[in-house]
C-alpha cells in the first residue's frame, strides 16, 4: 500500500479511515486495518491469496523432489551391485554437496546483511519470491516480491525463512538417500572396500572409528579394525562385514546429515516466527506521517459510549425513618456563574422548632463538594432539601442522579429552578419535568419562582394569588 501510493498517490480512502479509527485505538493498528480494507477493495488481498496457494504448492513440489533426488542419489552413488562399492567415495557422495552447501549458509548467515544481499536483491528467499513474480504476472501483483523483499529484509526475517524451507528440504533429501541406501541394501548383494596408494591401513582404521563413534552411541554397527583392514585388500563379502559396513554407512548418513539438517530447520523455523512476531512498519516514512492526523487526529466524536438505562434510580428517602432530624437546607447543583448566590429567599423557620433557619449547603460544582454535602446530610437529614438547579441547562443523568442521592437523605425534597421566570429559562423545563419525573418526584416538585421556593422551605402555604 504504502510503495503503490507513494509513486501513484494516495487512494481514495474516507470509508478506510471510518473503519480503521473505529476498528482499533492504536496508530499502527489503524494503518494495517486500512491498508486490509483498501487492500480487499483494489485486489491486493486477492494477489496475496494466490501467492499463498503457490507458495504451498511449489513447498509441496519441493519435498516431493527432495525425496526423489535423495533416493536417486543412493541408487547412483552404490550402484546396481556388480562393483564394490568404496566406503569413502560412498559416504563423500551422499554427503559431500550437503557438507558444502552447509558451510556456504553458514558463512552467508555471520556476513554481514549488506554483504550478504539483502539490499541488492539476492539474499535467501529473493530468487524465490522472483519465481512466483513470474507465473503471476498481474497488475495487482506487481508490487507485491518488492515490498515483501522489503518488509522481510528488516532483522533478516527472510533469511531465517528461507533457511528454515532450505533445511527442511535438505532434510528430507537426506533421509530419501537413506531410504534408498536401505532399500537398495536389503534387495541386492553389495561388497565393500575401501582403495588407496600412499595411505596406510592405519588411516581407514582411524576414520572408520571416530565416523561410527556417534553413530555407535545409537545402536549402528561400526567395523572393527580387522574388518576394516581386510576390506582393504579385497571387497568385503563375509555377511557379518557386510552388514556392519552397511549399518556403519547409514548411521553416518542419518547422523551427520539428516540429524543436523533437521535440527537447523527447526532453528530457523523457530528464529523465523520470533522475527515475524516483532515486525513492525517503519512508521517514521513520510507516507505514514501523512495518514497520521488521518487516522490519530487530536479530538473525535466517540458518540454514547454508555447508553442510559431505561429506569433511572429512584430515591429511597431512608430519612424519612430517622428520629431528631436537622433544620432545612438549600443547595445549588451546577449554576451558571450568572446566577447569584444564596438567592434571597426567607431564611426563617415557619415549622417545627422555633428559630431554626435553613441551612445554606453552597454550590456543589466538584465531586469533591458534593461528597461533603451527602456525609453533612446523612450525619444530620434535613426536614425539607431545597436544589436550586440552572433550568437552561440540560438534564442528564449526571446530575439527575447527584439530585437523587440528595433526595434520599432529605424528608422532603424539592427542585427549584432557579431563574426560570427570565426569558432564557423556560426553554427546558419540559425536560426537567420529564426527568425528575422519571426519579419518581411529584409534579409539583420542580417550583419555578423564588416566593414559591421560599413559603416551601419555610413550611409555609403557598398564597393563591390570581
Amino acid at each position: 500500500m504504502r510503495r503503490h501510493e507513494e509513486r501513484h498517490g494516495a487512494l481514495e480512502d474516507r470509508a478506510a479511515i471510518d473503519a480503521a479509527r473505529s476498528a482499533a485505538p492504536e496508530f499502527e493498528a489503524r494503518v494495517l486495518h486500512r491498508a486490509l480494507v483498501l487492500g480487499a477493495r483494489e485486489g491486493w488481498r486477492d494477489a496475496i491469496l494466490r501467492w499463498h496457494g503457490r507458495l504451498r504448492l511449489a513447498l509441496a513440489a519441493g519435498m516431493v523432489l527432495a525425496l526423489v533426488l535423495g533416493f536417486g542419489a543412493a541408487a547412483g552413488v552404490l550402484g546396481d551391485g556388480s562393483r564394490a562399492v568404496n566406503v569413502v567415495w560412498a559416504l563423500g557422495g551422499l554427503l559431500g554437496v550437503n557438507l558444502f552447501s552447509l558451510l556456504l549458509w553458514g558463512l552467508a548467515t555471520l556476513l554481514p546483511r549488506s554483504a550478504a544481499g539483502a539490499r541488492g536483491g539476492v539474499a535467501p528467499g529473493g530468487l524465490s519470491l522472483r519465481l512466483l513474480a513470474f507465473f503471476d504476472r498481474s497488475p495487482e501483483a506487481a508490487d507485491l516480491p518488492l515490498a515483501l523483499g522489503s518488509l522481510l529484509g528488516r532483522g533478516r526475517a527472510a533469511s531465517w525463512g528461507a533457511g528454515a524451507v532450505g533445511h527442511a528440504l535438505w532434510a528430507l533429501a537426506l533421509l530419501g538417500a537413506a531410504a534408498g541406501v536401505l532399500a537398495l541394501l536389503a534387495t541386492r548383494r553389495y561388497g565393500f572396500v575401501w582403495e588407496t596408494t600412499i595411505l596406510p591401513a592405519g588411516v581407514f582404521v582411524w576414520l572408520t572409528e571416530a565416523l561410527g563413534s556417534l553413530p555407535g552411541l545409537l545402536g549402528f554397527p561400526v567395523p572393527d579394525a580387522a574388518t576394516v583392514a581386510a576390506s582393504g585388500d579385497a571387497p568385503m563379502l563375509e555377511e557379518g562385514g557386510r552388514r556392519a559396513w552397511a549399518g556403519w554407512l547409514i548411521g553416518a548418513l542419518l547422523v551427520y546429515g539428516a540429524v543436523p539438517r533437521a535440527a537447523l530447520a527447526l532453528m530457523c523455523a523457530g528464529l523465523w516466527a520470533r522475527r515475524l512476531h516483532g515486525l513492525r512498519l517503519d512508521l517514521g516514512r513520510p507516507a505514514y506521517a501523512r495518514l497520521r492526523p488521518l487516522l490519530l487526529p487530536d479530538s473525535e466524536r466517540i458518540g454514547v459510549r454508555d447508553p442510559e438505562p431505561a429506569v433511572m434510580p429512584r430515591p429511597e428517602r431512608h430519612a424519612a425513618r430517622v428520629e431528631g432530624v436537622g433544620a432545612p437546607a438549600l443547595v445549588a447543583l451546577e449554576l451558571g456563574g450568572d446566577l447569584a448566590w444564596p438567592p434571597a429567599v426567607p431564611r426563617g423557620g415557619g415549622e417545627g422548632r422555633r428559630g431554626d433557619a435553613a441551612f445554606d449547603g453552597g454550590r456543589l460544582d466538584s465531586r469533591e463538594q458534593r461528597r461533603a454535602a451527602l456525609a453533612r446530610f446523612a450525619a444530620q437529614p434535613p426536614r425539607r432539601l431545597l436544589i436550586a438547579v440552572d433550568p437552561r441547562r440540560t438534564p442528564d443523568r449526571g446530575n439527575l442522579g447527584v439530585i437523587a442521592d440528595l433526595a434520599d437523605h432529605a424528608v422532603e425534597a424539592r427542585v427549584w429552578a432557579l431563574g426560570a421566570d427570565g426569558k432564557d429559562g423556560a426553554g427546558r423545563l419540559p425536560l426537567w419535568r420529564d426527568g425528575l419525573a422519571r426519579l419518581g418526584f411529584a409534579p409539583d416538585a420542580l417550583i419555578l419562582d423564588a416566593v414559591a421556593a421560599g413559603d416551601w422551605l419555610a413550611g409555609r402555604q403557598p398564597e393563591h394569588r390570581p
